[in-house]
């Protein structure tokens, strides 16, 4: 196996860049939904305090992962390494499947347990639904990203995000200008 050095630089920039990327995606959403109006910008915002939980479960996991991958591949056992990623990316996968679900079928009962206003919900509980419903796509992203990086393909993940966000900002722009979908859209 070649060795790879990276400088804090060449690792930085990459993973700083896709992060940022990814938090645009959002925000890119809430200034296309807003066309829509305010009420669906606030059901989405709401909702998406439920997703942000579970991703946060996922990113936990993806970096208990990395731990055990660049230890292993420290150690020159590569294989042990890729290991590790294909249980992360079974755990995460299943994982993502059961939340998902949980939200497609509970969604609209979290929401109306926490008290979302009755303007909200409706809006609130259909997005939950398509989105929550791709939980498993949030559970194993970071998963297959950390496994890429701790091999030394710093840019792949990057381009991953690029390729994401200008998929997600036509699609916004077919499903709520074309379309009129409103927050399914």
């Amino acid at each position: 196996m070649n060795e790879q050095r990276k400088t804090l630089g060449q690792l930085f920039f990459p993973i700083c860049l896709e992060i940022l990327l990814f938090m645009l995606t959002g925000a890119i959403d809430t200034l296309m939904l807003s066309s829509v109006g305010d009420q669906a910008v606030a059901a989405v915002g709401t909702a998406n305090t439920y997703i942000g939980m579970f991703i946060l479960m996922f990113s936990i996991i993806s970096s208990g992962m990395m731990a055990v991958m660049t230890q292993n591949i420290g150690a020159g056992k590569s294989g042990v390494a890729c290991q590790a990623s294909r249980v992360g990316a079974v755990f995460n996968g299943i994982l993502g499947v059961i939340l998902g679900s949980f939200l497609v079928f509970f969604g609209e009962s979290i929401l109306t347990l926490v008290g979302v206003a009755d303007a909200l919900r409706e809006p609130a509980a259909i997005y939950l639904k398509i989105v929550g419903g791709g939980c498993v796509l949030n559970a194993v992203v970071p998963i297959y990203s950390g496994y890429l990086r701790a091999f030394g393909h710093m840019k792949q993940p990057l381009y991953g995000t690029i390729f994401a966000n200008i998929a997600n900002l036509i699609l916004n722009a077919i499903f709520l200008y074309a379309f009129h979908m409103g927050v399914a859209g």
